[in-house]
């Protein structure tokens, strides 16, 4: 079969859930490039036993754009450059359909997005709530930039290498303009929601924190058509089954706000990623 993608799975400490993300796309069309980075655990072992057809780096430098961007040196040139994080679920199928649009020699789209579905199921209830509200957010109708993207050749040597930040996928996003990002509502991957409600406002506080740094570069969001999340308030207010979910969102963005505007400087460069929704156990 030909080539038709790399696909860069940078990985810090994920020999728990590693192996799974990577039975689940083997297929010789794909590239796969994983990075474990600054890793203490089996991560790489792992990911060898898991798919011996891919490409597996180590370094023991942290920081997932120096990962990604160590993935891309040893990616097939021309390609399509697939980024996935190493926890999350998805096909060969839907990674295919994601990069068919920047396949096309017209170069129209620079990169393309698929849509995400949260798995709240081991979730508590609050975070279950949080979730329902955020989904109804008009960004969503143009797709998740993050998690899943892909950029065409052109698109990825636009953007990398990529500068040091925590927000890589907002940075990519913002790079590029609405009309040159393709939304693939086929390709679905799955995100895990975090479990309990002090994880969801530490995962928040991240994304927040990323965001404005990358605002800071002077990075500007796309324009939407469908507004943003004073849009999706404004639907809610009018339907008071969702009002209960509302008010969690509400109460966790404005304390991750007050967070924010409190923490020390050297905070601001922290990672704070969401370890509930990991199995303690190296997959077999």
């Amino acid at each position: 079969m030909t080539l038709r993608a790399n696909v860069l799975i940078p990985a810090w400490n994920e020999a728990g859930v590693i192996a799974q993300t990577l039975a689940a796309i083997r297929d010789p069309r794909l590239h796969l490039i994983v990075i474990a980075n600054a890793c203490t655990d089996a991560t790489a072992a792992v990911a060898r036993a898991a798919a011996p057809q891919a490409v597996v780096l180590e370094t023991p430098v942290p920081g997932k754009t120096h990962a990604m961007n160590l993935g891309l040196t040893h990616a097939m040139p021309g390609l399509p450059v697939v980024c996935l994080d190493a926890d999350l679920a998805t096909t060969p199928a839907m990674i295919l359909d994601l990069i068919a649009p920047l396949e096309t020699p017209l170069d129209t789209h620079l990169a393309a997005c698929g849509r995400m579905q949260i798995d709240a199921a081991q979730s508590s209830p609050m975070v279950r709530a949080y979730m329902r509200a955020w989904a109804h957010n008009p960004y969503f109708a143009q797709g998740k930039f993050g998690g899943l993207f892909a950029l065409s050749a052109k698109g990825a040597a636009q953007v990398f290498p990529l500068p040091y930040l925590t927000a890589d996928d907002e940075y990519i996003r913002r790079s590029f303009a609405r009309h040159e990002t393709a939304f693939v509502p086929s390709c679905v991957f799955v995100a895990r929601a975090p479990r309990d409600l002090a994880t969801l406002i530490r995962v928040r506080r991240r994304s927040l924190r990323g965001a404005r740094a990358v605002a800071a570069k002077g990075l500007r969001a796309p324009g939407r058509t469908n507004g943003g999340v004073g849009t999706m308030l404004r639907a809610a207010l009018i339907r008071p089954a969702r009002w209960p979910d509302l008010a969690v969102f509400v109460a966790v963005m404005a304390l991750v706000r007050v967070q924010l505007a409190l923490e020390p400087r050297a905070a601001k460069t922290a990672w704070e990623r969401d370890t509930t929704n990991r199995p303690s156990e190296v997959a077999q």
